[in-house]
């Protein structure tokens, strides 16, 4: 069986096969702003001829500067800048202030598995009933978008809120999950990959006895003493367990091969699971275990004739 050596659901931080690049703005929550890092602030006075004014800005709680060139943004957090003009005769306007929160922080991605799984070593294993959820925090303007792919694919779906993924009418085998994130003024965090395998087969059980039934008037017999070896294979996530009902008897956990304790008709039904839950449908055979076989007809003739 193939085995992927990666670690499950580790951050990869060279994954860039989908990441688009994203588009920062400005963004407002109905009550403040949030800019991304390195916003840059024009200020003007539209109403003063050329030259006949000044402005003056104080950044957060700075001392007053002459306003000459854009203010860069370049401080994570909660920002101030108030500003008046002055104009040759030296008189104030009003003084104005502007706030923002400075975003510079992109989402921290993580992935939650909802569902079954099992991890045998380094190699993840799920169904088509596992849900895989790409969630993360954003400390200041928050999540907007939750971009996921399935197993190299250029084209990803948004699944931004709490919805699940799941893998359906998908064949058994080695898929990857891959997802980024991205806040409301544009920061995008790295890619984020599950590797794993696809699993919704049921074992496959098997019963052996020794030695080997025979035919007999339309009926199986076996031997008195035959034992019988009940075994199952999987090959993804492995046998659990396997179930055995000796004549209808509840069904009960196999552990080694056995011996029919007593002669007559007898049947036997078994199952597996595999680590993931699968089950398989459940087998049964019946045959006759008798002490002592029906007699056969002899007739003897003899023949003088030579």
């Amino acid at each position: 069986m193939k085995k992927a050596a990666l670690a499950v659901f580790a951050l990869c931080s060279v994954c860039t096969l989908f990441a688009q690049e994203a588009v920062k703005k400005v963004w407002n929550d109905g009550t403040n702003d949030y800019v991304p890092l390195g916003t840059r602030v024009k200020l003007s006075a539209g109403n003063l001829i050329e030259g006949s004014g000044t402005i003056y800005y104080t950044y957060n709680s700075g001392e007053p500067v002459e306003y000459t060139e854009p203010i860069a943004l370049n401080e994570e957090g909660q920002v101030w800048i108030s500003y008046a003009t002055r104009d040759v005769f030296g008189h104030v306007s009003n003084h104005r202030t502007y706030t923002a929160f400075v975003d510079g922080i992109a989402p921290d991605p993580k992935y939650f598995v909802e569902g079954p799984s099992w991890i045998d070593g380094d190699v993840f294993y799920f169904t088509s009933n596992t849900g895989f959820l790409l969630y993360g925090e954003d400390n200041l303007s928050g999540t907007e978008h939750i971009y996921v792919t399935l197993s190299g694919s250029d084209q990803a779906s948004d699944f931004a809120g709490s919805d699940f993924l799941y893998l359906t009418d998908s064949p058994d085998g080695e898929y990857t999950v891959e997802g980024y994130m991205v806040d409301y003024v544009g920061n995008a965090s790295e890619t984020v990959s599950a590797v794993g395998y696809l699993d919704n087969t049921a074992p496959e059980v098997t019963i052996a006895i020794s030695p080997e039934p025979v035919e007999l008037g339309g009926e199986t017999w076996v031997d008195p003493a035959a034992r019988f070896t009940i075994s199952a294979t999987d090959e993804l996530s492995g046998v659990n367990a396997i179930y055995v009902s000796l004549n209808d008897s509840p069904f009960a956990s196999y552990k080694f091969d056995s011996k029919l304790p007593i002669s007559g008709t007898h049947s036997i039904k078994m199952y597996a699971v595999d680590n993931l839950g699968n089950r398989s449908e459940v087998k049964e055979v019946s045959f006759s275990n008798n002490l002592t076989l029906p007699p056969a007809e002899h007739e003897l003739v003899l023949d003088t004739g030579l």
